[in-house]
């Protein structure tokens, strides 16, 4: 009888400790904002973002054409109808780990950031590229969520620098420090 209790005491607890950890709260979806302007705007141009990761130690090379082994990660398009452009990206903290790891599973952010600037000539036609900055992160950008009301515009707080200080669930907006200038006459 004891035997039975006990049995129904460890599962019932084995249950609570793994719901426990399945409850706990969700890593955050975090924000990368990259405003900028081309200068000599071509037709039919769109500039493209794409996030870039530092590589899983646990995954192959196969199939990875980019240098340095990095990983692609979310991205994002906008077709310009002006020169000035403002392209939000959002990307998963959430770093994979197996699930019953111990350390934080919410650390994952983007080594670098492409944009690309490019030109649609037509649908069944390659896009010609005109320009490409490639962006370190964090170096080139600055934690932008709202919460320095009195902050002189522009002007970088000691909070701006403290990039993985954000608690679980909350979720951090990045900017670029300054405006991103790309060239639509090609190289």
């Amino acid at each position: 009888m004891r035997l039975r209790a006990a049995r129904a005491l460890a599962g019932i607890s084995f249950a609570t400790l793994i719901l426990c950890h399945l409850a706990h709260a969700q890593c955050p979806v975090n924000s990368i904002r990259i405003n900028g302007r081309v200068e000599h705007l071509p037709r039919n141009a769109s500039v493209f973002v794409q996030l870039l990761f530092a590589p899983d130690s646990r995954a192959g090379t196969r199939g990875n054409d980019l240098p340095g082994n990095v990983r692609r990660g979310e991205s994002a398009e906008a077709i310009l109808d002006g020169a000035a452009f403002s392209i939000p990206v959002e990307f998963v903290t959430n770093n994979r780990r197996p699930l019953m790891s111990f350390g934080s599973r919410c650390d994952r952010k983007p080594q670098s950031v492409a944009v690309t600037l490019k030109g649609n000539a037509a649908p069944n036609e390659a896009a010609h590229e005109y320009d490409s900055v490639s962006l370190d992160f964090p170096d080139d950008f600055k934690v932008d969520d709202g919460k320095a009301e009195g902050a002189k515009p522009g002007g970088a707080s000691a909070d701006d620098y403290k990039l993985n200080d954000s608690k679980p669930g909350e979720a951090r907006h990045y900017t670029l420090r300054s405006n991103l200038v790309l060239d639509g006459e090609g190289r």
